[in-house]
């Protein structure tokens, strides 16, 4: 029997949507690879000349580990990230106040908690997206947007346009301020400094020490490396030499605890980084028409619960999710902001509260924290942590409902 080889008239050519990322951070480049996940053609855009990771260590919590294996990093997670330790909150003459142990933090959430370098995770990042994705020295001067799409002018002499524009670029976000105008920031009342130190040949303990109006936090790193950071009160915007940090934070922490000296000390002096803290109070609105807000841009909070750039990691899967979903771009945004603003909001309240306990420093109140750290530090911190470390933002993406977390 003979075969009759039938053709086929070739259907309709789909092309595929298109986003640009203002911004080529942390949560800029996962928005980038969630997309592209998705079928959309992105291009990302970056202010900076070159692309050097600036930062020292970080948290990833099991709610942002859960979403970065979903863009495909599992394997590179494993291979930067330390896992396995257990800490505490001290005081600065070393007196243990609470225990506190990560060993369960993998059988309770799906995910453990991890700890890297920033430099890391931006290189695994960026090597996942594709770095033909990423234009350097690109700042976004403007951009304007229709029914059809977005136009965006750079820096560096480009126009692209696009299905939509994500505003990735920070705290200090151009696409926020031409979306809404002026948003002051709220000021913590503390300044802070990190750095990345050697792995002292003593044993110690992680974990943060609590003195009075100041905090001294450190976490071991791959490669025998411990990322640390320390708190002060400070006014807002104080001069400071830059040449005597080194020197400024061994004064202020001398006699605590070891090894908060020796990290202080065999840091870089060059490398120890100092910026004030802040956050940015909560939006009524993230999106306008095409255009929508992610990560710092849209909640920036402080770094008290480790939150920032996990947030901004499920910021980008949820976004990702949505468009991916609906064909019309600016109701896919309304509903990513819809679910999405209520939890950061709480997130950075809540972040924001143990960051103003964590520097109480009137000696009664500081009397008080020790006592309730005894008691119920363990307890309190599972309970607050719980709904932020369950969220899975890969099922919220796929169904289009908040299954766990505070909204």
């Amino acid at each position: 029997m003979e075969k009759v080889a039938f053709e086929t008239a070739p259907g309709p050519t789909v092309t595929p949507k298109s986003a640009i990322i203002a911004g080529g951070g942390i949560g800029g480049l996962a928005a980038g690879i969630a997309l592209e996940q998705a079928g959309w053609q992105v291009s990302v855009f970056e202010q900076a000349a070159e692309f050097k990771a600036i930062g020292a260590g970080l948290t990833i919590w099991p709610n942002a580990v859960k979403a970065l294996y979903t863009l495909g990093l599992r394997e590179d997670l494993e291979k930067m990230g330390v896992s396995e330790f257990a800490g505490g909150f001290f005081t600065e003459k070393g007196e243990l106040l609470a225990k506190i142990s990560y060993a369960g933090i993998l059988e309770r959430y799906g995910a453990p908690i991890l700890a890297v370098h920033r430099a890391d995770l931006l290189d695994a990042l960026l090597n996942k997206l594709g770095k033909d994705r990423l234009r350097l020295g690109a700042k976004l001067l403007d951009f304007s947007q229709d029914e059809k799409g977005v136009t965006a002018n750079f820096s560096n002499g480009e126009t692209a346009q696009a299905d939509v524009l994500i505003g990735a670029d920070g705290i200090h976000s151009k696409v926020r301020k031409k979306l809404f105008g002026h948003k002051p920031l709220n000021y913590s009342g503390y300044t802070a400094w990190r750095g990345v130190a050697p792995t002292p040949k003593k044993p110690f303990e992680a974990g943060e020490t609590w003195g009075k109006g100041r905090r001294f936090g450190l976490v071991p790193l791959n490669g025998e490396a411990v990322y640390w950071f320390a708190t002060d009160n400070r006014p807002e915007g104080e001069p400071h030499d830059p040449a005597h940090r080194q020197e400024e934070l061994l004064t202020l922490f001398d006699g605590w605890r070891f090894p908060v000296k020796e990290l202080i000390a065999t840091t870089p002096a060059a490398n120890i980084l100092r910026n004030d803290i802040f956050d940015l109070p909560p939006l009524d609105k993230w999106t306008v028409g095409r255009v929508t807000l992610l990560g710092d841009a849209a909640h920036a909070m402080t770094p008290n619960l480790g939150q920032g750039a996990c947030q901004a990691i499920e910021d980008a899967v949820v976004l990702a999710g949505c468009l991916d979903q609906s064909a019309e771009v600016p109701l896919a945004l309304e509903h990513y902001e819809e679910l999405r603003r209520g939890r950061t909001t709480r997130i950075t309240r809540q972040a924001r509260q143990v960051g103003a306990v964590g520097q109480w420093r009137n000696p009664a109140l500081v009397w008080l924290r020790k006592q309730l750290a005894r008691l119920l530090l363990p307890r309190l911190q599972d309970r607050q942590l719980a709904p932020i470390l369950n969220y899975e933002a890969d099922r919220v993406a796929k169904t289009g409902v908040i299954l766990n977390g505070p909204r």
